[in-house]
């Protein structure tokens, strides 16, 4: 699986020598194993691994989980979704392990029962994340239609809409961000087992930081996400 991550920055708070565009590539095997119970949800075990970051910044750096092999659990069926992390973490707060389980999360899709080909359903979820120690609050809709439906494959198209907001700093060095966001992905699943086979999708998302340092007037930064994922199931 992979993502590459477009970032375009502007503003009086963007640092010196750092350049208006970086680009970011996110790459990562992931392995899961599912059994279906009594009640027709899905659960499984796994793990995240060969997790790399790369960056325009630092293009020899290569940024990986520790430990080198993330364990996850993961449960879903037509109303629940959920992926963590075994054992799970204590602190979350800019951990590349978050981001190596979102991806994971990008495999599962939710499918309700009894939906027949143009069929649409909605799906809403809040999450807190922490980017360079401040805490942002996330929210996303999705709305999801089964575009096509054979004995062999379904075709689900997926878009979503997001908004997040956050505040952190001292009295000394305050920011306040904002930020939202559209997405759009095309999914092909597996009809027998509900496993994904392949998924393609785009974002974009535009962010807006505002940092404070008194007595001085407020600076902005204003940065637009652009990101393209792929994933392929290999046997």
């Amino acid at each position: 699986m992979s993502a590459v991550t477009r970032l375009n920055a502007s503003g009086s708070a963007l640092p010196a020598g750092v350049g208006s565009e970086q680009r970011i590539d996110t790459r990562a095997r992931i392995t899961l194993a599912f059994e279906r119970s009594s009640s027709g949800a899905l659960r499984g075990r796994g793990q995240v691994d060969s997790f790399t970051v790369r960056n325009t910044l630092d293009p020899v750096t290569t940024t990986g989980v520790k430990p080198s092999v993330l364990l996850i659990d993961a449960v879903f069926d037509s109303t629940y979704l959920r992926v963590v992390s075994r054992p799970p973490l204590a602190n979350e707060c800019d951990r590349p392990e978050v981001s190596a389980m979102q991806l994971a999360r990008e495999l599962l899709v939710r499918i309700p029962d009894g939906v027949a080909v143009g069929d649409a359903w909605r799906d809403s979820t809040v999450s807190l994340v922490c980017r360079s120690g401040m805490p942002l609050t996330v929210y996303t809709t999705s709305r999801s239609k089964l575009a096509q439906r054979s004995a062999a494959m379904l075709v689900v198209e997926r878009e979503s809409t997001s908004t997040l907001d956050g505040k952190g700093g001292s009295a000394f060095r305050a920011f306040e961000l904002t930020g939202s966001g559209s997405g759009m992905q095309r999914l092909e699943i597996n009809a027998t087992t509900g496993i994904l086979e392949r998924l393609q999708g785009t974002s974009t998302l535009t962010l807006q930081v505002v940092e404070r340092i008194p007595p001085g007037a407020p600076r902005l930064q204003k940065v637009l996400q652009r990101v393209e994922i792929r994933a392929e199931r290999v046997q």
